[in-house]
């Protein structure tokens, strides 16, 4: 991959712009002995064709059976310019990941991993926010919550101090390592935290299930989004797609 988008700029969230995706696979590398950053993250979705990038396109298998009837593909709602981001490239050195979070939109997501273990571990929607993200005891954590801020905990942050606790309580979690060549798929609203054990590369997208219709027609009218949510609902029912599903216009 290094050859063929070395010198493509990628996104892992820096302010001053993005980083020549050599940068980061040299930086992976770097993760075993602890000298690597682990704020070069990649979290990519420009693969137009300015980018560098667009040829990873065609190494991508949509996952059909699993997509199928997805409601954000159907008609005018696939090329509409208010869609959200839904795909992503990943790519981040050991250590690094994301933190505990649910999914935006209402979306269904999976991510297939090419390279490296991701430990993953995911709650149902019905797990209350507090739960999952007790405030901070430490001085950082108190210093800011004096500012009235609450700053969450990163994945392994997570996985040491708020995980043990949250054992034997009944609220449905599920811990897993997924190996390369593994997918893994989950419904909206999951709840889950990821942290890569070794450097890793990986493709994610989101998708919007027919029986999740109404909430992300809601979500996307939260997010001020309501033309494109139109558009979703438009063309879901023009194709059939929906059947006695309670629907919401405004």
């Amino acid at each position: 991959l290094r050859k063929r988008i070395g010198q493509a700029l990628v996104d892992t969230g820096s302010s001053t712009g993005g980083v020549p995706f050599y940068l980061v696979a040299a930086n992976a590398q770097r993760g075993r002995s602890g000298t690597a950053d682990l704020a070069l993250y990649v979290f990519d979705s420009d693969f137009s064709a300015d980018s560098g990038k667009s040829c990873l396109l065609e190494d991508v298998d949509r996952l059909p059976t699993l997509t199928r009837g997805s409601v954000c593909e159907a008609g005018a709602a696939a090329e509409h310019d208010d869609r959200p981001v839904w795909r992503w490239l990943l790519a981040g050195p050991e250590g690094s990941g994301t933190l505990i979070h649910q999914d935006p939109w209402g979306y269904t997501s999976w991510n297939a991993l090419f390279v490296g273990d991701k430990r993953w571990i995911l709650f149902p929607p019905s797990v209350p926010r507090e739960t999952l993200h007790p405030p901070r005891t430490d001085l950082i954590g108190r210093a800011a919550a004096c500012l009235g801020l609450h700053l969450p905990r990163g994945a392994c942050e997570f996985m040491d101090e708020v995980l043990p606790a949250l054992r034997g309580q009944g609220l449905g979690e599920v811990d897993l390592v997924q190996r390369p060549g593994e997918v893994i798929a989950f419904p909206a609203g999951w709840w889950h935290a990821v942290v890569n054990l070794d450097a890793t590369l990986a493709w994610t997208e989101s998708f919007g299930r027919t029986r999740d219709l109404a909430s992300i027609t809601h979500a996307l009218r939260r997010g001020g989004l309501g033309d494109f949510a139109n558009v979703v609902q438009d063309e879901a029912t023009a194709t059939s797609v929906v059947q006695d599903l309670p629907l919401e216009r405004k």
